[in-house]
């Protein structure tokens, strides 16, 4: 649910009204019903100022052409990346170079690790733990007759 529009608004002549009393002034006129003269007054501009905000087609961050650059890397193609990095423990451990090379993308290596972060693959590799010697063992088993005891 929409909150109501903030009334107390002090415009500085020459500075650009923010854009949330923009929206303000369209919502008074046009859901509120009030004549544009009101509407000058209550906040101290020229009717033409009112007038050229009451123009606007659509609010400023709406940007209907704007899509921004296509990605490098979309999701399918990650996919198939973390499933080829996944498959053998050399292809884990390449460099993110060598990684591109062979693949043969077209991004630099900071791109397909940000992009890999963005999915929750990070290259880590689980080393195994190396066994316990028995001098380890019998310190442990000492430890832990004394302390129970």
């Amino acid at each position: 649910m929409a909150t109501t529009p903030s009334l107390n608004f002090e415009h500085l002549p020459g500075q650009e009204i923010p854009t949330k009393y923009k929206e303000t002034i369209r919502q008074l006129h046009w859901v509120a019903k009030l004549p544009v003269c009101q509407l000058a007054t209550r906040y101290k501009l020229n009717e033409s100022i009112i007038r050229r905000v009451l123009s606007y087609a659509t609010p400023e961050r709406f940007r209907p052409g704007r899509v921004g650059p296509k990605q490098k890397l979309t999701d399918v193609k990650m996919d198939e990346i973390i499933e080829y990095c996944s498959e053998k423990w050399d292809n884990r451990i390449m460099c993110y170079d060598t990684l591109i090379k062979e693949l043969e993308l077209l991004c630099a290596a900071s791109t397909l690790r940000n992009r890999l972060h963005q999915r929750g693959y990070y290259r880590c590799t689980a080393c195994q733990k190396p066994f316990l010697t028995a001098a380890q063992v019998i310190g442990r088993f000492i430890w832990a007759i004394v302390y129970i005891f």
